[in-house]
Formats: structure tokens, sequence, C-alpha cells
């Protein structure tokens, strides 16, 4: 078979195993809104989908393909000959067939019928905060995911093949000395902020109207350029964005807690992932594997640089919040702007991670990253993690959760079988970081946040990082847009300037 007719066939393939992806996608979108008695059939259903896409992803035919095309270990982009982006198709497909073909379609099966079971028990061990509801569910995730390692291989940590699903080329290693240094960081700077006056933000936990809230969030995510026309947004207890389609990105907030903040950051973190979505598939990659990001951690930098760098500045509330003000007259019309952006800039340890601040939050992925590696070497038994959990946010944080609900139930990740995924989001605060730097000897953001004119921004992500897709690994991209590797200056860096150097106000 010549290259052209294998490629043909590849592409082929890989819309099959994309179509069928999004088609797991709405299932797992109805799971947050159908009646729970429907989650045995529904765990049959997407085992199915997850079986089949296994079976395409590593069957003889696609190892065939690639090797024809030049791919290995050494080489898993294939051949020179190809244009840049099948150099990318088959870099991932590739990637992919060489780990996934080391598990057995059976194996994949029970693992995704297994995690899908486990999302409703853990909501409700979650509800009720008991936690010894679900602690025989993990046991049985946490051996399915030490077999996942074992059979995927690794050299030096057990956690590196799951870290690598995750964060393409990181290693284990690589992310305890970013941890180690950010550590030293978040706690420099916490420290420093000790003894500061207490902001009152009661102001934002009055009663907040839903329907208000909505609206207003609509026109925030319209303002910062997600496209209703290519997606739309729900409700759920455990906020995320999905593609269901090239055409049909979605998001999800929630509102049931009494709060302005959470909602309005909310929507800009998804919408951040969102816009990410929609400007990764266009005409050159939609329906394929190119589309969506080049990791979960790039796709972090996203969520959390509209959210906190951009979200939560001076600039954006200059010009939007005589806006959210009017909307709310009743409870912020005696609230100036200065007093809202020291309120929803509060520094304090919390024991919520998706509600912690922008210097806590990365010590909270620290916390899961040592459990999940402790839980997976065997150091910590399942019994004993809500114990652990509490004793490491004493270390970090100097507060000790009062309930499950408030410490190790909180996440829904592990119920997903999600190992690997939490370190992501403290690098996407590092990625955010240093692509914003960058961005700002383009282009004047503050200027033009203040302004409104958020679309020269979002036309900048575009130019620079969505329009990629996962055309290039996280540090070759990186490297590309910023000319330099990850490291934890730049997000150091915005902290202290933020907070220790006047730069908040």
């Amino acid at each position: 078979m010549n290259y052209s007719k294998a490629i043909k066939k590849l592409r082929e393939i890989d819309k099959e195993i994309v179509l069928i992806t999004h088609i797991a996608g709405v299932l797992d979108w109805d799971q947050e809104s159908v009646p729970p008695a429907g989650v045995d059939e529904r765990a049959v259903q997407l085992g199915w989908l997850e079986k089949k896409i296994h079976l395409l992803s590593t069957s003889n035919e696609m190892g065939e393909l690639l090797s024809s095309l030049g791919a290995d270990e050494h080489n898993p982009e294939g051949s020179t000959e190809l244009t840049q982006n099948d150099r990318a198709l088959v870099r991932i497909l590739f990637t992919n067939w060489n780990r996934e073909r080391k598990l057995d379609a059976s194996f994949v099966q029970e693992f995704a019928e297994t995690t899908s079971r486990a999302h409703g028990i853990w909501a409700e061990a979650r509800k009720s905060d008991d936690f010894s509801k679900f602690s025989g569910t993990l046991q049985h995730i946490i051996d399915l995911i030490r077999e996942k390692s074992s059979r995927y291989g690794f050299k030096d940590d057990p956690y590196d093949p799951l870290l690598d699903t995750f964060e393409p080329g990181t290693t284990t290693a690589e992310v305890v000395t970013l941890f180690s240094k950010m550590r030293e960081d978040l706690l420099e700077v916490l420290d420093k902020m000790k003894g500061s006056e207490r902001v009152d933000d009661s102001f934002l936990y009055q009663k907040y109207p839903q329907d208000k809230l909505e609206s207003i969030t609509h026109e925030i995510l319209g303002m910062i350029g997600f496209d209703f026309n290519r997606g739309g947004i729900g409700k759920a207890t455990h906020p995320y964005t999905t593609s269901l389609g090239a055409d049909d990105i979605r998001i999800t907030n929630r509102y049931t807690e009494p709060s302005l903040a959470a909602p309005l950051f909310t929507a800009l973190h998804e919408g951040g992932h969102a816009l990410y979505e929609q400007g990764s598939s266009h005409a050159l990659t939609a329906g394929s594997s190119l589309s969506g990001g080049a990791s979960f951690a790039f796709h972090e930098s996203q969520s959390r640089l509209w959210e906190n760098i951009i979200g939560r500045g001076k600039a954006f509330w200059s010009y939007f919040y005589p806006r959210l003000s009017a909307t709310f007259s009743s409870q912020l019309s005696e609230i100036s702007l200065q007093q809202f952006l020291r309120a929803i800039n509060t520094v304090e340890p919390t024991f919520i991670r998706t509600e912690a601040d922008e210097v806590t939050y990365g010590l909270h992925i620290i916390l899961r990253f040592e459990l999940e590696r402790a839980l997976l070497s065997g150091s910590l038994e399942v019994k004993d993690l809500p114990e652990a959990w509490n004793d490491r946010m004493v270390t970090l944080l100097g507060i000790r959760p009062s309930s499950n609900r408030k410490g190790v139930l909180q996440d829904v990740h592990w119920s997903m079988g999600e190992f690997g995924y939490f370190p992501t989001y403290a690098m996407g605060n590092l990625y955010g970081a240093q692509i914003y730097q960058t961005m700002a000897h383009d282009i004047d953001i503050e200027s033009l946040v203040a302004n409104g004119q958020l679309t020269t921004i979002n036309e900048w992500l575009h130019e620079h990082v969505y329009k990629y897709g996962s055309i290039y690994e996280p540090k070759k991209l990186l490297e590309k847009i910023s000319g330099r590797p990850l490291d934890t200056n730049c997000f150091a860096e915005y902290l202290k300037n933020k907070y220790l150097r006047g730069g908040l106000l």
C-alpha cells in the first residue's frame, strides 16, 4: 500500500473513532441529568463504546497502516514525506496504538463499566458524607489502575504511564521538580500575606436569583467569544466541558450554592476550555484526533488564563462591573469596584479545590498528586485515605476538613479512574502565565480588556494556540509560542506582582 492510500485509510478509521467518542460524550452528558435508575444500562452502553474504540485503535489493520507509513517507537511521526498534519495524526494514533494494544478489550470494557457505575456511587457517598460507601469501589478502581500501569509498562515510576496519557512527554520526575519549586513559591506568597487585613466578601454570598446569574454568565461567555451557534451550556454537580461534535461544544455550570463568584468564574473557566475546543476544530482538523488541545495542562492553561489572569483582573471588571452591579443592584449598589476586586481576589486557605484562590489552588493539587502516588505504590491504603487527606491539608494549608464532603469526597476524578490527571491542573497555571507573558509582548492586553475588546485577545490565542489543536506536543507548542521550556518563574512573578507588589488594585 502506498502512502496516499495508507493515510487516506488511516484518516477514515480516525474519523470513526472520533465519531464514537462524540457519541459516548452524549451519554456522559446525559449522565448528569437523567434518572439514577438508568445508570447500569448506561454503564453497559459506555463500556460497549469504549470497547469499540479500543478495538479500532489497536487493531492489526491500524498497526499495519502505521507501519507502512514509517511509524515506530523511535519515529512515531512516520515518514518525512507526509504533511505536517498527517505526521501529527500518525504520531497520535501510533502512540495510542502502541500503548492501548497492551490492554485487552475485556479489560477496557470492565474499566469503563466500573468507572461509569462509580460516578453514581461517589455522588451518593458525597451527598451522605459517607466515605465507606465509596471506599470499596475506589479500591477496585485502584486495582484496575495498577494493572493498567503495569500493562502499559514503565521504566522509572508506575505513575509515569498514567501521567503520559494526560500530559504527553512529561514524566513524574519532572512534575516533582516543578511542584517542589511551585510549593516554595506559593507558600512564600501565602506566608507574606498572613496578617493582611481581612477582606469583607460577605456580599458575594447573599441570595442571587438563579435566572439572573444564568443570564449574566451567558453574557460573559458571549463577551469572551464563545460561539453559541456551536455549543451550549447546561447544569451539573461538577462543572465540565465536553465535545459532542465538531460544532457541538458544551459546558456546564453550578448554581446550587449561595454565591455570586462561583458561577461567574466557573463560566470563565469552562468558557476558556470551550474556546480552545471551538478554535481547535476547524476545516483542517474537525472530526479528527487533531482537534482538541495539545494536552490537558495546555487546555487548563486556557481556562485558568481566562478565569484568573484576565477574569479576576482590574481591567476586566473596570469594563464589566457596571453591568454586573446594575443586574444585582440590591446586592451590589453599595459595593465599589475596589471592594469587589478585593473580594474576588481574597487569598485564604479553603477546603474546596474548585473554590480555591490562585495562591492556594496549586497546594490543593500537590496534595492530590502526593496521595495518588501513595495509593498507587501501596504505601497508603484506601481505608486510611480520609485521614491522610486531612493531615496533608493541615501541613499544606493549615486547615482540617470537618467532613469528607469537604475533604476526600469533593472531586469526581477518582471515580472516573483518572489517576494522573490532577497534576495537569497546576501545570496549566504555569503554561497560562507563560503564554500570557508572551502575548503581553505582542498586544496591550490590559487596554484591550478595559475597553471590552476581547476579540483581539481571542484572535491572538487562536493564531498561537487554538488553531494548532494537538498537531504539536505540549512541550514543542510552548517553545513555539514562548521560545523556552516550561518553568515556574512566570507564574511566581505574576502572583508576587499581583498580591505582594500592589498589582491587584
